[in-house]
């Protein structure tokens, strides 16, 4: 019976001091919280500063979408770098068109296939991987570094939680066109031309080391004939594993390839 009684008892803290210290604990993390994001809010970079430090990360893996609009249809292409040079690339069009196509590449094999066809391969090579190379530039391409001090002056910073910093711009303004255009340009321009765009929304996220972790822009011309060119590369360094499906390599034929 002892026993029986000494289980059912309840521990009651005398006076509600249970209560109390709840209370307590729950007041202690709310100060935490709001010290934080304080010195969070307090310690923010300019968008100079975070976009120029952004500059110097270096891209091993990512993710992009692209997608352009224009009158004669809609084009999304989407490019996947993983570890050890593996790279998937798809092309979509609407309406369907020629340009639909597939490629999986690594430091052996390309292999290719036009509009849902049946896989070829090749023996990859220094021109192949050289194309592939410039592919990668193209699409992670993102030397902020190159933006003007007026554009700077443009942009938007604000905190995107405790993650890191988001930086924006949604506008027409000449100097950030002409910043962007050398900034995701591959080759080098003294002046890119901006007369043709309409307006421009960007949207950079960094993480708080100031590392480019996600960048999304949407340039709209004025031409209807050019429409809208989007990109969107995120999951940067974030793509751990990228292998080549067996269902494209056990059926893929080598492609002969007659050089003149």
């Amino acid at each position: 019976m002892q026993k029986n009684k000494a289980k059912n008892k309840k521990i009651i803290f005398p006076n509600n001091q249970g209560g109390k210290i709840a209370a307590l604990i729950l007041a202690i993390i709310i100060l935490v919280v709001i010290i934080l994001g304080a010195t969070f809010a307090l310690g923010k970079p300019s968008p100079k500063a975070a976009l120029t430090k952004a500059a110097d990360t270096e891209i091993q893996t990512a993710r992009v979408d692209v997608k352009t609009t224009n009158s004669k249809g809609k084009m999304y292409s989407n490019y996947v770098v993983g570890p050890n040079n593996t790279i998937h690339i798809t092309m979509r069009s609407i309406p369907k068109s020629d340009t639909n196509s597939e490629l999986w590449s690594n430091d052996q094999y390309v292999y290719h296939r036009d509009n849902d066809e049946a896989w070829n391969y090749i023996k990859q090579n220094a021109i192949f991987n050289e194309v592939y190379s410039g592919y990668k530039k193209l699409y992670t391409a993102h030397n902020f570094k190159q933006f003007s001090d007026d554009a700077f002056k443009k942009l938007k910073l604000k905190s995107n939680g405790f993650s890191g910093y988001v930086i924006s711009y949604h506008g027409n303004d000449k100097d950030v066109i002409k910043s962007m255009q050398k900034a995701t340009s591959v080759a080098s321009t003294s002046d890119p031309q901006s007369s043709n765009v309409k307006s421009i929304e960007l949207r950079v996220k960094v993480n708080r080391k100031k590392e480019l972790t996600d960048l999304y822009y949407k340039v709209t011309y004025y031409s209807k004939k050019e429409g809208t060119l989007s990109l969107h590369l995120y999951d940067v360094n974030q793509v751990k594993k990228l292998k080549i499906p067996t269902s494209v390599t056990k059926n893929a034929k080598k492609l002969n390839i007659k050089s003149n």
